[in-house]
């Protein structure tokens, strides 16, 4: 083997690995040093598998225990069903302590399905706590990690509509803008343009939010938004 080559290989673990396998094998006991090295693969890819299904198991362990709060009862006076064990004074109380759990679902396993469900459901909650700029930075790296995923999808419609109850209108847009020329199958480009339309009007351009109303009747007749999009034009026509 030319010096070159082998030298680019050893750069390689993996293949530095195998190269010193084949030198071994042309030695002597090739077959039982072969045998050997087919086994001890085998044990390694066993123990990987092993642990990433280890991994699996307590990612959704953890993210059990904190959508477990989210669905928990509240408590209601006068209500006696609503009383007792996991019952929680108020919605924001059981958001408040569903946080940590599913935080640290996200932050343990970021990549895992597990994880990235833990990151998006902590992202909404933050919503609804008007916590809206940690929510941001949460769907945002939803968006990052689960690229082309259906998280990361309404990662992206999340974080815009984040962005739209902070007050910033522009940012939304941008993002909402985007979101108008997806071909991804799992983004509603109705539902978005619906909400690309109300964005324009919060922001005061209500040229633009005509143009993307009638885009929206126009592209999808049979939209569900079609109604709530007539209207709209409707109420811009006629100054409000």
């Amino acid at each position: 083997m030319k010096r070159t080559e082998r030298h680019h290989l050893k750069e390689d673990p993996l293949a530095a690995w195998v190269l010193g396998i084949r030198e071994l094998a042309a030695g002597s006991g090739a077959a039982t040093i072969i045998a050997g090295a087919v086994v001890g693969i085998g044990i390694l890819i066993g123990g990987l598998y092993a642990w990433q299904q280890w991994r699996l198991a307590q990612s959704g362990e953890m993210l059990a225990a904190g959508m477990a709060i989210v669905e928990a009862s509240v408590t209601v006076e006068g209500n006696e069903q609503s009383t007792g064990e996991g019952a929680y004074s108020s919605v924001e109380d059981k958001f408040e302590a569903a946080l940590p759990l599913l935080q640290a679902a996200a932050d343990a396993y970021p990549g895992l399905p597990a994880g990235i469900v833990a990151r998006y459901q902590a992202a909404a909650l933050l919503v609804t706590l008007g916590r809206t700029d940690e929510a941001v930075s949460q769907f945002a790296q939803v968006a990052e990690l689960d690229t082309d995923g259906v998280y990361g999808s309404m990662a992206r419609l999340g974080r815009a509509e984040a962005l739209l109850s902070s007050g910033d209108y522009e940012q939304a847009i941008t993002l909402l803008q985007a979101e108008t020329t997806s071909t991804d199958v799992d983004v509603p480009v109705d539902a978005v343009l619906m909400r690309l339309g109300i964005a324009y009007e919060l922001a005061n351009q209500e040229a633009e939010a005509v143009t993307t109303y009638m885009r929206l009747l126009g592209e999808f007749p049979s939209s569900a938004y079609g109604f709530d999009a007539q209207t709209k034009l409707d109420s811009l026509a006629g100054g409000g």
